[in-house]
């Protein structure tokens, strides 16, 4: 288990330095594409949504490896912080597995990754329900918990500059947007534009 005193200390590294002064996504991962205009009117509607899941794919990718890269000197990537942050925010209950799958909108599998890589860092543990002896609860350590309390803050600026290019007033309508898209859509639906 590691110390969050000596490898995670608030005094900036070499290289945390490094990646603050230079932007971690490559320019031309979120350039936009050729198109910039409407439609055209004869164009279908599946089209149009099509070219914005795979400009949202690419976004995605690109953004998660410059999120890993910012994450780097914590050696995780943004899901498995993500996972911290849902720990932190359901404090001493702790969290099933599947809740927090359900929560980050990923497998459960996934989700039992991320307590893995938490628990070998030694932010995280495993509890028994108290309830159910079959259910086991992913929790906080107290060093995860300082870990939050101390660079958490930090960490979620670090990545919020990912999208510098961007005004406040512009982040927000994207998460509104984005929040349109189904997390877990069952199929897909025929719709009239």
């Amino acid at each position: 288990m590691r110390e969050l005193a000596s490898s995670h200390s608030a005094v900036p590294t070499r290289q945390s330095r490094m990646a603050a002064s230079m932007p971690a996504v490559h320019p031309g991962w979120l350039e936009l594409e050729a198109r910039t205009s409407m439609p055209a009117a004869g164009e279908l509607p599946e089209t149009a949504r099509y070219d914005a899941l795979m400009q949202l794919f690419k976004t995605a990718g690109a953004l998660d490896r410059a999120a890993t890269d910012a994450l780097a000197d914590l050696d995780l990537t943004a899901g498995a912080f993500g996972a911290l942050i849902a720990l932190g925010e359901v404090g001493d209950a702790g969290i099933a597995p599947s809740e927090l799958a359900r929560r980050l909108a990923v497998a459960r599998r996934t989700a039992t990754l991320y307590v893995d890589i938490l628990t070998r860092q030694g932010w995280a543990e495993r509890r028994a329900h108290p309830f159910d002896r079959r259910m086991v609860l992913a929790v906080l350590t107290p060093v995860g918990r300082r870990l939050l309390d101390d660079l958490g803050a930090a960490y979620k600026r670090r990545l919020g500059a990912l999208l510098y290019e961007i005004s406040s007033l512009q982040a927000e309508r994207l998460r509104q947007l984005l929040a349109l898209v189904p997390l877990d859509p069952i199929a897909p639906r025929q719709s009239e534009d």
